[in-house]
């Protein structure tokens, strides 16, 4: 079992286990505590997990309200959440959206899309 193991003001040593349900991290951008799916972060490609960037869903839709979306965005994001234990929400939305598969979306619904996908998650649980 992998644990982490904190020394304390006084000198006690506490070791915590390491799990699923018990990890956290801090979104990059505004520092809310965000619960972590480790076998995601572990399974990430191109990314160092030890040094991964976590941004919860807020800020996800910020970056999002800043940018064009592309379908390439879409893709990306619909894929990262589905992993994350998602898919019965994206799945959901293809019904909401009327489409099979999300490449059916026209550009002008790419937004109105990733709005949608982004409350259902953070209304269903915060990733």
């Amino acid at each position: 079992m992998l644990y982490i193991k904190t020394k304390l003001k006084d000198g006690r040593t506490v070791k915590s286990g390491i799990k699923e349900n018990n990890t956290f991290a801090r979104c990059s951008e505004c520092g809310t505590e965000v619960p972590v799916q480790l076998g995601e972060l572990f399974a990430a490609e191109n990314a160092d997990p030890l040094y991964t960037d976590i941004v919860c869903p807020e800020c996800t839709k910020k970056r999002f309200a800043k940018q064009n979306i592309t379908m390439e965005d879409m893709v990306l994001l619909a894929t990262a959440l589905c992993r994350l234990g998602f898919c019965r929400q994206l799945l959901s939305l293809y019904t909401d959206f009327g489409i099979e598969a999300i490449q059916e979306l026209e550009p002008e619904e790419y937004r109105n899309f990733a709005d949608a996908l982004l409350c259902a998650v953070t209304e269903d649980g915060v990733i």
